[in-house]
């Protein structure tokens, strides 16, 4: 066998806790992955309602 005093292969030895710029890409990619579950659970109405449409009371002085 080979003797050495690893038990599985080589590779960098671990560094301790990840950096600030690794963790908020964590943060943003599950924020991301969240809000698209629940959009497909609840599958909102998107659409955008008409401007105007010669209503009552559109903001417009006389």
């Amino acid at each position: 066998m080979n003797g050495g005093g690893r038990k599985f292969g080589g590779g960098r030895p671990p560094t301790g806790t990840p950096s600030l710029a690794w963790s908020s890409v964590v943060v943003v990619v599950s924020l991301l992955a969240g809000a698209s579950v629940v959009h497909n659970v609840y599958k909102p109405d998107m659409t955008i309602p008409p401007v105007g449409g010669g209503g009552g009371d559109d903001g417009k002085q006389s």
